[in-house]
This record gives structure tokens, sequence and C-alpha cells, in this order.
């Protein structure tokens, strides 16, 4: 087979029929007219922390804009002649989730080229950047303000043509795009790997940047708190046929193999979830099946604790369904929960706040830690994170959809040299 040649993968054919249940959900949860006016709220929205798109367009609406961004992101991998990997899957699964809050095609796009320009700036292979290329999404909202408010311009009153204020969406998102592949690779450094989105850190710099830009100009960017608290049996539905469904695929594309799952499940598990960690290249078809049982104990520990089933939770349960096939697996996110819940319990804040729901579950993309030095210090990195997390989030204005990402980096930076340097003191003596 040719190298050039463009292919249509098994793993993204299974995607996309995972994408057209979910479009067939939307339909059945509600009337084609409610979604496609819903749909049309969710594209023109801003879409800046905390964004609910089942809250502006309807449970129906926000199915369907995730299915949407989901096709443009197997259509992008096709363009890209991307090989499934982890990565290129974790990247789809991201897309699934995050476009139920504060992204969409739209606000996506113009990044996603960016990436393609330095690309070709650097003379090398698109399919180099599938993970800048796709999880850009994370700043989409960078976009989407320059699309729907003149941000530039709010201190004067003046408004601009809609025209104006897409063109400027659009060079926004090409320039941030361009730029984006150099900050992700540089981010890695920071903390090692012992967060797995590296995608929230740079993110965040790149957010804070622009922040403080408009801060020191004097521009102050609205706030906005969407929490979707209804239909909270639909929700659970659909999340459960949905991981059914990713790991009836593993049980189906794995027939035939060599290694039963089984056993295959066990070394998987065993696996620290620090790089190397590319489980659907390492473990093939078992992946899928710990991506579904990480969605269904994301999925279970909400309902258990009280958490609302919304388009926020949705990111966070996807999160951990995409990391299941790079880094994430059912032992070594447990004591992050665990510590994290904890902290959550005892906090000044309500258990159940937006704050604490999305810190507790989103803690998980620190599970390489607990894979690596345990239940004990897992525990206290998912306290840890829920903590430093309320603190960190504000200074991107709500442009980085990832800002859980972005704590965790710090988190992993200040933690990770404090439990080595015990464990060598421990070893010496």
């Amino acid at each position: 087979m040719s190298e050039n040649k463009r292919v249509l993968y098994k793993e993204y054919k299974i995607f996309l029929l995972i994408s057209f249940l979910f479009v067939i959900m939307a339909f059945t949860f509600d009337r084609a007219s409610d979604i496609f006016s819903g749909l049309g709220r969710i594209l023109t929205h801003r879409g800046l922390l905390i964004t609910d798109f089942m809250y502006v367009g309807g449970l129906g609406a926000a199915i369907l804009n995730s299915a949407l961004a989901c096709f443009y992101g197997v259509a992008v991998l096709y363009f890209m002649r991307a090989k499934p990997t982890g990565a290129a899957i974790m990247c789809l699964w991201m897309t699934a989730g995050w476009t139920f809050w504060g992204a969409t095609v739209l606000s996506i796009l113009p990044l996603t080229c960016g990436v393609w320009l330095y690309s070709r700036y650097k003379k090398t292979p698109f399919s180099d950047y599938v993970v800048a290329a796709l999880l850009c999404h994370a700043i989409a909202p960078i976009v989407s303000l320059f699309y729907f408010s003149n941000p530039i311009f709010y201190h004067t009153g003046i408004e601009l043509p809609i025209a104006v204020n897409i063109a400027k969406g659009v060079f926004v998102g090409l320039f941030v795009g361009f730029f984006l592949p150099i900050i992700l690779a540089a981010m890695v450094r920071m903390h090692d790997g012992f967060t797995l989105y590296n995608m929230g850190v740079a993110g965040g710099m790149i957010a804070m940047l622009i922040s403080a830009v408009f801060s020191g100009f004097g521009v102050v960017i609205p706030t906005e708190s969407m929490w979707y608290t209804e239909r909270q049996f639909e929700i659970a539905i659909f999340l459960f046929v949905t991981f059914a469904a990713l790991i009836l695929a593993g049980l189906i594309s794995g027939r035939g193999s060599k290694t039963p799952h089984l056993e295959s499940m066990k070394n998987l598990v065993a696996q620290s979830g620090h790089a190397p960690n590319d489980f659907y290249s390492l473990f093939g078809s078992t992946a899928y099946i710990n991506m579904g049982l990480l969605g269904v104990i994301g999925t279970a520990w909400s309902l258990i604790f009280g958490f609302a089933l919304n388009a926020g939770t949705f990111a966070c349960i996807f999160s951990m369904v995409a990391f299941g096939s790079l880094g994430k697996h059912i032992k070594n996110v447990i004591p992050i929960l665990i510590g994290a819940t904890i902290c959550a319990f005892i906090n000044s804040v309500d258990l159940t706040a937006p704050s604490n729901a999305l810190a507790i579950l989103f803690a998980t993309c620190l599970a390489p830690i607990a894979g690596k030095y345990g239940f004990f210090w897992g525990m206290v990195t998912g306290f840890l994170h829920v903590l430093i997390v309320t603190h960190i989030g504000p200074v991107t204005n709500g442009m980085n959809l990832y800002n859980n990402g972005f704590a965790s980096g710090f988190v992993a930076l200040i933690l990770v040299p404090i439990i080595v340097a015990l464990k060598r003191k421990a070893t010496k003596e």
C-alpha cells in the first residue's frame, strides 16, 4: 500500500459508527425543529468556560454538535493520512466530549488550519501534528470570542459587522494555531509526561498570555456560568449505551486475536500510564474495552456522588474514555478519584458544586503518577489537584477549556520531584 494513499482505517469506521449512533440518539431525544434551532444557538455562542451546550441549545442539539465534530475529526485524520494510534483515537474521543461545551467545528477549523500552515512552514507531514490539529479545540473559545463579540472594543461599546468579526476570528485562529505545535512540544518538558493533558498546559499558557494582553489594555471578558441539571435519566442512558457500544466494538474487533482480552487487560493495567503509553498500539482492541470501562467508572462515580450529568461531566468522562487508549486504565485512575473526592468532601465548597465535580473527574489526567508511584501518592495527587485548580483556572478568563489540564501541569511540576526525593531517601535508608 502506498504511503501517500488515504485510507479510512477500521478504527475510524468504528468511531464513525458510534458518531452515527450519536445522531440517532439526538433525534430520539428531541424534535428536529428544536435540535436545529438549538444547534444554531450553539454554533453562534462564544463558548467560554463554563458554557454548557445542553443549557444553550438543548440535549439533542448538543449531541448533534458533538457528532458533527466527530465527523470533522475523522475527516482531518483521513486528510492528513494519519494511521490509527492511541493518540489518534484519543483525539477523536476528546473531540467528542469537548464539543458538548465550548467548542464547535466553526471555532476549531481556523486553529486546525493554523497547525497545517505550520506543517507547511516546517516542510514536515501534517500527520506529525495529530494532537495539535485536533486537540486545538481546547482553545476554541479564543476564536469564537472574536467571532461573536468585540473584545478589543468592549470598553468603547463599538459594534462591528459580523463579517469583520468572523474575519478577525479566522485570523486569530490561524495565528494561534500556527504557534500551537511549538508551545505544545515545549510543555512536555515542564511536567515530564506525568499529566496526560499536555494540551491543557499549552492551551493554558496561550490563554493566560492573551488574557494578560486584554487585561493590560483594560479589556474585561465577561464570564459565563451555565450548568445543566435536567433530563438526567436520558443522559445516563446515552452515556451507558455509548460505552456499551465501545466495549462491544472491542470484543468484536478483537475476535481471532492471539492473546485473549482478559490476558491483554491484565498486561494493560500493569502499565504505569507514563510514556510510552500507547495502549492501542500495545494491546489492540483491548484498549476499547479499557476505554468503555473507564466511561462506566466515570459515569457511575458521578451518579454515586450526585454530580449532575451535563456537558461538563461529559467532557470529564469522555476524557477518561479517550485516554483509555493512551495512559489511563481502571487501576491508575481509582487512587486519583479517591483522593480528589476526599478533598471535595472536606474543602469549603459543596461536594456537588461544578468546581468540585469537574476537578474530581479531571484529576485522572494525573494517572501516571499513581501508576508509577503507587496508590498513596495517587490519592495525594488527586487531593492536591482539587485545591490547585480553583486558584489556577481564573487566569485564563475561560478561554482554555482544559483548565484542569493546565492546573495538572503545576501539580506534576510540584509533586513529582518531592515524590522522587522522598523515595530516594527511603531507598538509601
